[in-house]
């Protein structure tokens, strides 16, 4: 499948750190960032490329050429003007494929792109992005879905509802159908991919939003540009693996009714599990949902103690947790601050996803296990079993 890169940012916001260099070419432990994309599509069997180039276009296409001496295949669409991110797509139509995946060149998310292109030969989308989990909405709005994935709006960043505590925002990577475009050619050439063309599909009903996990950078700020320098390098470097995500209450601990503290049953069942998750080689990480915190049942302090202790417990048994994972969170909660609506919140995948941004976890390999139906998380590639 067609590979298209955005890749004519003009690099404003970091323009004082790069100075000529534009943004796709940063830096990164002495390679440009553009590359480390490249090289872990390439990892995924991708070869054939689109490179939408216009502000310091020489830098990228003098760099890169023809893309034969990494293995790949390079076309280059040029922008005379700017024309924002959905005129760059358009300018480039009759080079694109009949279907083709869409990257921003100034973001790094290390998704599974083989559990995308298995999903979207199953759901058979005209037009998908992929979301990403997120608790901070100052630098992105809010991509809202139902159940089947349908895109149903787009709330700005600084208007998303206090009720919600997190959320899903766009990941900068997008499948499309050529023919789907096609009823924009006629518009303005200066057009917003974000503004107008995926509006117009959500008004339509034309497009999947799939929630995926992987580290996540922006390099579009100065803090967030020193964060991949630091990051992404180390990152590549590890080796996906899968991961065992386990209920606390339940599977680890015997659930009484708000459990906490050191006044706790543990389950064989959950020593059990550990050992062999461990003797797999594993990630074994906890996610649970702590409604006690919202409910006033014991504070988040209480919750960490209790992990703490279970986590000690566990060790003593030289059996290994990699990470706890907790939702505080409950819409009918009687703290205020915990008052809220949480994706991260099981059946919803947010604790997950997280979990996804700090450990480079293979989905594909991963189980979840848990004691309720509401423990079958809702996260596409993701196996659950029921103890």
């Amino acid at each position: 499948m067609q590979v298209v890169i955005l890749a004519g940012g003009l690099g404003t916001r970091i323009k004082d750190i790069l100075g000529d260099i534009c943004k796709p070419m940063a830096s990164i432990n002495d390679k440009p960032f553009l590359k480390y994309l490249i090289e872990n599509l390439k990892n995924y069997g991708f070869k054939n490329f689109l490179f939408l180039v216009g502000y310091k276009k020489e830098q990228i296409i003098n760099y890169f050429l023809n893309g034969h001496r990494f293995g790949i295949q390079i076309e280059y669409s040029i922008e005379k003007e700017p024309l924002d991110t959905g005129g760059a797509l358009i300018n480039a139509f009759d080079k694109l494929e009949d279907e083709f995946i869409l990257i921003n060149g100034d973001t790094f998310f290390d998704i599974e792109f083989d559990l995308l292109i298995k999903y979207i030969h199953e759901s058979r989308p005209l037009a998908l992005i992929v979301l990403k989990y997120t608790q901070d909405f100052s630098r992105y709005g809010f991509v809202e879905i139902d159940t089947n994935n349908r895109v149903l709006k787009f709330i700005e960043k600084g208007k998303v509802p206090e009720i919600f505590a997190d959320g899903y925002i766009n990941g900068g990577i997008y499948y499309f159908k050529k023919r789907v475009l096609s009823k924009f050619l006629n518009s303005s050439d200066k057009l917003s991919l974000e503004k107008v063309i995926l509006p117009k599909l959500i008004d339509n009903k034309e497009i999947l939003g799939l929630p995926m996990g992987g580290k996540f950078i922006d390099i579009g700020v100065p803090k967030d540009y020193e964060k991949a320098c630091k990051e992404i390098p180390k990152w590549i470097k590890l080796k996906r693996k899968g991961a065992y995500f386990l209920d606390r209450d339940g599977v680890l601990i015997k659930d009484t009714g708000y459990p906490h503290g050191k006044n706790i049953e543990f389950l064989k069942t959950g020593f059990e599990i550990v050992k062999k998750a461990n003797k797999e080689n594993k990630f074994v990480i906890i996610v649970t949902n702590q409604a006690g915190v919202a409910k006033g049942k014991f504070s988040e302090k209480e919750v960490l103690e209790t992990h703490e202790f279970i986590k000690e417990e566990y060790n003593k048994r030289k059996l290994k947790i990699d990470a706890f994972y907790y939702c505080p969170y409950h819409p009918d909660g009687v703290i205020k601050e915990y008052k809220k609506i949480s994706f991260a919140r099981k059946p919803f995948p947010g604790m997950i996803l997280k979990a996804c941004e700090d450990f480079k976890i293979s989905i594909k390999d991963s189980i979840m296990i848990g004691d309720k139906n509401t423990d079958n998380v809702l996260l596409y590639g993701l196996k659950f079993k029921k103890v």
